[in-house]
């Protein structure tokens, strides 16, 4: 995309829109968004198409760590449970525990990050989302808290 847009050339990957309505300002050649009426600045829309570009670009790495949160959350209950069965190291076992359902709860939180992308890009998005994966790690690290927390000492 080499054309020419607000005077200049436009080499980014998604097209330019107004920072505050996001109209889509391809092809026209005042200073003004025809949509909202706000002074278009050049370098903002151009970084404003970056930063969306970046943030659809991440959408798969965001599902990689969500897949990688079930295994932080084995981790946990691996921890805390044998740290309980061996007496000695409880307390040990359950900060451990708890240390690693934390990680697997910010493992699930990453995926709402996504939802940062704007509506006008989600149907540029190349890899869907993994919201109920998401959940299911935020769950999993609350419950593994809770097991932590409440289960009895030997």
């Amino acid at each position: 995309m080499n054309q020419g847009y607000l005077g200049r050339d436009w080499n980014e990957k998604l097209p330019p829109v107004c920072t505050k309505c996001e109209y889509n300002l391809t092809g026209i050649s005042s200073q003004n968004c025809p949509e909202c009426g706000v002074n278009i600045y050049w370098l903002d829309v151009q970084r404003n198409a970056r930063k969306v570009y970046h943030d659809l670009r991440q959408t798969e790495d965001l599902n990689d760590l969500i897949d990688f949160g079930p295994y932080v959350g084995g981790a946990s209950a691996f921890f805390i449970l044998f740290f309980w069965l061996i007496a000695w190291a409880d307390g040990l076992g359950r900060v451990i525990g708890v240390g690693f359902a934390l990680m697997a709860i910010g493992c699930g939180l990453q995926i709402f990050r996504s939802k940062r992308v704007p509506e006008w890009a989600r149907d540029l998005i190349e890899v869907e989302p993994k919201y109920i994966k998401g959940v299911i790690n935020i769950s999993l690290g609350l419950l593994l808290i809770a097991l932590a927390v409440f289960l009895p000492s030997r």
